[in-house]
């Protein structure tokens, strides 16, 4: 659509909006009375995982890959800065 060319309405709805009312702005809303609260997945971390024991063991693998380079990274490092240490101590 240019600058110069005036909107038209196409008649796509993108979100109805319908059902939603203004917040209240002076009163936090309430759960009306004797309705249990609805059950949410919205911890599932707290649920025990459901892994195989091919998933659980590529998980290990996977966490010690990880260890073992972050640790050859350190290692490596030390090492250069031990070989200069010696070096200008020399």
């Amino acid at each position: 659509m240019k600058k110069h060319e005036p909107f038209e309405d196409d008649g796509h709805t993108i979100a109805d909006m319908n059902g939603i009312g203004p917040a209240p702005m002076l009163r936090p809303h309430r759960r009306k009375a004797g309705q249990p609260p609805v059950p949410s997945n919205d911890r599932p971390w707290e649920q025990e995982p459901e892994w195989t024991a091919k998933e659980k063991l590529w998980a290990v693998l996977g966490v010690l890959k990880a260890t073992l380079l972050i640790a050859g990274v350190y290692l490596a490092g030390l090492g250069v800065l031990l070989a200069a240490l010696f070096l200008l101590w020399r």
